[in-house]
């Protein structure tokens, strides 16, 4: 919200990922029905000096985030899934607020917050380059904020792909 000090990072920022996708089909045919499961899992780990206008200090965090999905196609053309996202900001050391020199509330960029995602979607395709779908998501992005939102794409893919060279 532009609170505080201007605040810049020097230092040393790691990102490890992992992923995981299952796929279940009665009778091995996925045209008619399916199911997919799908996860994945970040943490990032920074360590360095964070400057916060004139003042500098010592910085460590682990973040960390994932995700799980399923999808469930029920009839040809038709799927409706379920998604949950999660992100953690940890409990950062700040040397400045450590220290004293400056207050929790000094820094509110930083300030601990987990914030979550919840959506169900409804989509139709009535052919292999055309999609209608229809979200609902429940998104806790801001602390004190729960925003319900609505969303209704039209998804279509034009021009050259694998199964034809026009």
């Amino acid at each position: 919200d532009g609170d505080g000090p201007p605040v810049a990072f020097d230092g040393r920022s790691t990102l490890v990922m992992a992923d995981a996708v299952y796929k279940w089909a009665p009778n091995g045919d996925p045209s008619r029905q399916n199911l997919t499961l799908q996860a994945e899992y970040m943490r990032r780990k920074e360590t360095g000096e964070l400057s916060a206008g004139e003042l500098a200090d010592y910085y460590r965090s682990n973040q960390s985030g994932w995700y799980t999905q399923g999808v469930y196609q029920f009839l040809p053309g038709w799927r409706t899934g379920l998604r949950y996202d999660r992100l953690s900001s940890g409990t950062p050391r700040i040397g400045l607020v450590d220290s004293g020199v400056l207050g929790a509330d000094g820094l509110p960029l930083l300030a601990p917050y987990s914030p979550t995602r919840t959506s169900l979607m409804f989509d139709y395709s009535p052919s292999e380059f055309s999609r209608l779908r229809l979200q609902f998501a429940r998104d806790r992005s801001q602390p004190g904020v729960t925003d319900k939102q609505i969303f209704l794409q039209y998804i279509m893919s034009l021009g050259t792909h694998a199964a034809h060279a026009f």
